[in-house]
């Protein structure tokens, strides 16, 4: 761990202050954090607060207009200004969001920080449901009244029979999300050839994903495949749900002699 020293003015003042954070938060210490993207580098730094669910309310015991708390901020403020493109380097990968967030812990016990990084990522889970169309004909409404008028079409042999005159015995359809919005393609496949979606099927498709998988489309969205077999009057619905979730990185940490 790298030693960082103080001038004997400001290692006093910090000999004091530990006094003080060791009678009020104790052995846990003073916690901050930070956002870090590929195009701000490290941004936000919060300041310090207690650890703890309540850290943030209580961040005022901290004396935060202190002679020590400033020694503390200014140093932190400095490393992280220095090592901004240390931590965007770690962003870069198959699976990263390209964001993240820098933590920081402070123990007054022995005047060290150690230095943390959250790398956001992206997870997946994955999901198959196999549907028939009497069952969908029979979908009762949603919790928030959604009346999916439209999955009722697949009681109707004459919608049927269209939808193989149009495509043959199946159809498979993609679809794709994120952000708050999201749609199906608009080209799907048959057993023979690429085919445009017409409005009547790509219809019963939206109300499909959201009879299982309401609010695909926010935030880290989602992607899947929709396949009607006419002929057996089933559906095979293949839903991926992206998941946001993070790895941690020890960036390592230094003490203030």
């Amino acid at each position: 761990m790298e030693n960082i020293k103080l001038s004997d003015k400001d290692r006093q003042i910090l000999n004091k202050y530990n006094l003080y954070l060791m009678a009020v938060v104790g052995e846990e210490g003073i916690y901050g954090y930070g956002g870090v993207s590929e195009d701000e580098g490290v941004y936000d730094f919060s300041g310090f607060q207690p650890v703890g669910p309540n850290g943030y309310s209580r961040r005022d015991e901290l004396e935060p207009d202190s002679e020590g708390y400033n020694i503390l901020y200014n140093l932190i403020d400095e490393f992280l200004s220095e090592n901004s493109n240390e931590f965007v380097d770690y962003l870069y990968c198959d699976d990263c969001t390209g964001y993240g967030h820098v933590n920081v812990m402070y123990n007054p016990f022995n005047s060290t920080f150690n230095i943390t990084l959250d790398i956001g990522t992206i997870g997946f889970e994955n999901y198959e449901h196999d549907l028939t169309f009497e069952r969908l004909k029979n979908q009762p409404p949603g919790q928030w009244g959604q009346s999916y008028k439209e999955v009722k079409k697949l009681g109707n042999p004459d919608f049927i029979e269209k939808m193989k005159n149009d495509y043959g015995d199946t159809l498979e359809m993609t679809y794709d999300g994120g952000g708050d919005s999201g749609q199906i393609n608009d080209e799907g496949e048959t057993p023979t050839s690429t085919v445009r979606i017409n409005r009547d099927i790509e219809h019963i498709g939206y109300e499909i994903i959201d009879i299982y998988h309401s609010g695909w489309e926010n935030n880290e969205g989602g992607d899947g495949i929709i396949v009607f077999d006419f002929e057996n009057q089933t559906v095979t619905l293949r839903h991926t749900r992206n998941v946001e979730t993070s790895e941690t990185e020890e960036i390592g940490g230094f003490k203030l002699v």
